[in-house]
């Protein structure tokens, strides 16, 4: 992913310019301080993710013959299907494109994205005392007052288990780092809209921003400490 930046509108009418680069990382033009993303900050969070993947990964193997790599084919085709739907979600909010070749994207605007006004998508952020950024996906009205987040899921994974509570961190840090540099987006309220990979539907879970800031901060107090005893 090659460097992008945006410019962002600030309350008292002045910009910020705020890159990103593939590596995760985001700074503030004319700053030379990098600054992790949140999902960075949040990744020891998955206490059993060790425990998850080494599961799912045997049943993919078994499921595919034996065949080892499957896991590592099957995880980075389930990446590049969760960049284009939100690629696809993004063309639909900015400039009202319809991707009918996308059945994800398809399933998505019939069951949300065409029952929201939506304001904004893929912005992106950053704390200026905690230093770290992140791109929130997008925006409804009015006054922007809800940030949403996209997650695609595996259906049969997700009736068992739910989403994740680092999705609520997520979302919390991402609104307070919006109203700490002074955004003109200033969310209230906060979902995560979980689409199945399956195209069998679309779950869309509230957030309560506070308590996922609270737990983000947590978690950064954490991600400090074992960055620093490195």
């Amino acid at each position: 992913m090659p460097t992008e930046t945006q410019s962002s509108l600030l309350f008292d009418g002045r910009r910020v310019n705020i890159s990103r680069n593939g590596n995760h990382q985001y700074w503030i033009e004319g700053e030379d301080d990098r600054m992790s993303s949140v999902t960075t900050m949040l990744g020891h969070l998955d206490s059993g993710a060790f425990g998850a993947g080494l599961g799912w990964g045997l049943k993919m193997a078994r499921e595919n013959d034996g065949d080892l790599d499957a896991p590592r084919r099957l995880s980075k085709e389930a990446q590049d299907e969760g960049n284009r739907l939100h690629q696809a979600i993004h063309e639909f909010i900015e400039n009202g494109t319809v991707d009918e070749t996308n059945d994800l994207f398809v399933t998505w605007m019939n069951q949300v994205g065409n029952h929201h006004e939506w304001s904004a998508s893929e912005r992106f952020l950053y704390h200026p005392k905690l230093r770290y950024g992140g791109t929130a996906d997008a925006f409804s009205r009015p006054a922007h007052t809800t940030i949403w987040d996209w997650k695609t899921k595996d259906a049969e994974s997700y009736s068992k288990h739910g989403g994740s509570i680092k999705d609520n961190a997520q979302l919390g840090a991402y609104a307070m780092a919006l109203r700490e540099m002074g955004s003109i987006l200033t969310p209230t309220f906060g979902n995560v809209c979980y689409i199945m990979r399956d195209g069998s539907g679309v779950d869309v879970v509230s957030v309560d921003l506070d308590q996922g800031w609270e737990l983000f901060k947590a978690s950064h107090h954490i991600y400090t400490l074992l960055k620093g005893a490195k």
